[in-house]
């Protein structure tokens, strides 16, 4: 089966990091009432949540944490197996792993990945309950991204890539990766904000050979476009799965402000669901995952402070900004 997504733009959800958990149903009701179809979780145990979304008529991916992927390099897959079954229907894809060839994992997950989404996919099928997979991988699987018609893979990474993109093809999953123009933005002070906000006007846009890039995310899907298509996957459709930018602190990080979040991710939705895409890949939808609902605010702040500050809404479920999701590029 191949994965239909009931709307272009969904959501990331966690209450993990919550000194007060929201709970379940509130969760539900608040991303059905944000107008998205669908929810992104990080793990496949917090069945109160499916359950929840289930009601609420939302498409729920879920997602098998990295710490479980030796289970499943063992043929340990009855327990995923147990709750796709369970929520035929609603659970349209299951997320092997998140940013697993993360440099900070110190390459723990490098050799079990691609047994792991082997494994899950075989057990699946066996269990007639075929399900589109992915891997969330983090941008840094890219060697080389700018230019983006020099986009290229990390070599320590092409080979167990290629072989993911192997079994997400057969198993009819997208490939999802995680882009961050804040990141981008924060860590080298001379990209202009503009250009990572979707505001950029022509003095900030970058010519590469035909194509221009009027913003970075389009640079950053482009330049993995072309590395995937340079190792035989290029007709994998591409989703990003966590894309966002944090409300704060502002007095720590300039860009990090309430305006600028509901900017991007106003933009980020218009231009997602406009059926634009990309100058390598026009004409399309692009399917992406805003990161996230909640503030997290118990979440370790070793990236940055800006960690606790990604939710549209705060840890207390608050809305922080409005975002039109129904009828943005309509």
């Amino acid at each position: 089966m191949s994965v239909k997504f009931a709307s272009t733009v969904g959501v990331n959800f966690s209450n993990t990091f919550q000194s007060k958990p929201i709970s379940a149903t509130k969760a539900a009701s608040q991303i059905k009432g944000m107008g998205v179809g669908m929810v992104k979780m990080f793990n496949y145990t917090q069945t109160d949540f499916i359950d929840a979304a289930k009601a609420e008529g939302l498409q729920v991916i879920i997602d098998i944490p990295n710490d479980g992927l030796k289970d499943l390099s063992n043929n340990n897959t009855s327990a995923v197996v147990d709750v796709v079954k369970k929520y035929s229907g609603t659970i349209v894809m299951v997320c092997v792993g998140n940013e697993p060839l993360g440099s900070w994992w110190g390459g723990a997950y490098n050799d079990l990945l691609v047994p792991a989404i082997q494994n899950l996919n075989t057990a699946l099928i066996a269990a007639k309950v075929p399900t589109p997979l992915t891997v969330p991988f983090n941008f840094a699987i890219m060697g080389t991204s700018y230019p983006p018609s020099s986009g290229a893979l990390n070599s320590s990474y092409a080979s167990i890539v290629a072989s993911v993109c192997d079994v997400i093809k057969s198993s009819g999953g997208v490939f999802m990766v995680n882009i961050y123009p804040f990141l981008d933005v924060n860590s080298n002070p001379s990209i202009p904000l503009a250009y990572c906000l979707f505001t950029a006007t022509s003095s900030d846009w970058v010519q590469d050979g035909s194509y221009t890039y009027k913003n970075i995310f389009d640079a950053s899907y482009d330049a993995l476009f072309v590395a995937l298509t340079a190792i035989g996957h290029g007709d994998l459709s591409i989703a990003v799965g966590e894309c966002g930018w944090p409300t704060g602190p502002s007095a720590s990080y300039v860009a990090a402000t309430t305006a600028n979040a509901k900017t991007f991710n106003q933009n980020l939705i218009t231009h997602c669901k406009s059926g634009v895409g990309t100058p390598r890949v026009p004409n399309v939808p692009i399917n992406c995952f805003i990161f996230e609902m909640y503030d997290e605010d118990t979440k370790s702040t070793a990236p940055g402070e800006f960690e606790r500050h990604w939710g549209v809404c705060d840890a207390n479920g608050t809305e922080k900004y409005s975002l039109n999701v129904l009828t943005a590029a309509l």
